[in-house]
């Protein structure tokens, strides 16, 4: 198994590298950082250069990115664009892998979210071409795991429930198209736990909170307690992040480690 700390919902900095949580993270014990691939594209060469050799002097790694493209970006609608997409992806995940990531995060509600002119099964067509066209090949180019995240629906209109997410996956029908899971917009959808255990052949990679983004340092919720049951159950060995507030800093988030540890086994 591999821990590690998003820093997307842990930092007031969305536009800059956040460097004292990266050294937190790294000080906690989490084995990788995982950062926000929107961020790291944006970045300057500078600024970039900066953020590589911090990682390398932490030895840290940065096993997985998040949040994949910006609300710029449109991947359902008329207004999206083969060619736009795959500019973008090129440049991200050329980064990505420089980074060390293997896996990058396909949530970025606003980028896929429907319009009123699209229909749910051309929102499937859409992504499904997207995918097909222009992340699949980025993705073989560059060694990387493209997963999808279901969202809650109060936060997207589109792609809600691990069976929505795998929905893309076995449509896309190749191994750099995989599932994620993430316990805040489970929750909060009131997904069945068990579609843990359901879609366990293509489940790749874990987001951990409570509601309210809530790092558990003192124990879990019921909900999570059965989805962690459920991954010792499927044999999860993959990759698990914290994508949650970060408590009262490095001696929460040591407690969230080992507790997340002593559950999954």
């Amino acid at each position: 198994m591999r821990y590690g700390f998003c820093k997307e919902f842990s930092t007031p900095l969305k536009t800059e590298v956040d460097y004292e949580l990266i050294k937190t993270i790294k000080d906690a014990g989490f084995d990788y950082v995982e950062m926000r691939a929107m961020l790291v594209s944006s970045l300057s060469d500078e600024e970039f250069e900066k953020l590589c050799t911090a990682l390398t002097e932490l030895d840290l790694a940065c096993d997985c990115c998040c949040a994949l493209f910006p609300k710029t970006i449109r991947v359902t609608g008329k207004d999206r664009s083969l060619d736009e997409i795959r500019a973008y992806l090129e440049k991200t995940f050329a980064r990505c892998q420089r980074l060390g990531a293997k896996k990058v995060v396909f949530g970025s509600a606003p980028a896929r979210a429907l319009d009123e002119s699209t229909t749910l099964e051309e929102g499937y067509a859409h992504i499904g071409e997207v995918v097909r066209e222009a992340i699949i090949p980025m993705c073989e180019k560059y060694d990387i795991t493209v997963v999808m995240e279901p969202l809650r629906a109060d936060a997207c209109n589109f792609i809600n429930t691990l069976a929505d997410g795998y929905r893309v996956v076995a449509e896309a029908n190749h191994p750099r198209i995989q599932l994620l899971a993430d316990t805040i917009h489970m929750m909060t959808n009131n997904d069945n736990t068990d579609d843990v255990i359901k879609y366990a052949d293509a489940l790749k990679h874990i987001h951990i909170a409570e509601l309210q983004r809530i790092m558990p340092e003192d124990g879990y919720s019921d909900y999570i307690k059965t989805v962690l049951a459920n991954l010792n159950k499927i044999g999860y060995d993959g990759t698990v992040s914290f994508e949650s507030k970060n408590g009262n800093g490095l001696e929460s988030m040591k407690k969230a480690l080992a507790l997340l540890k002593s559950n999954l086994k």
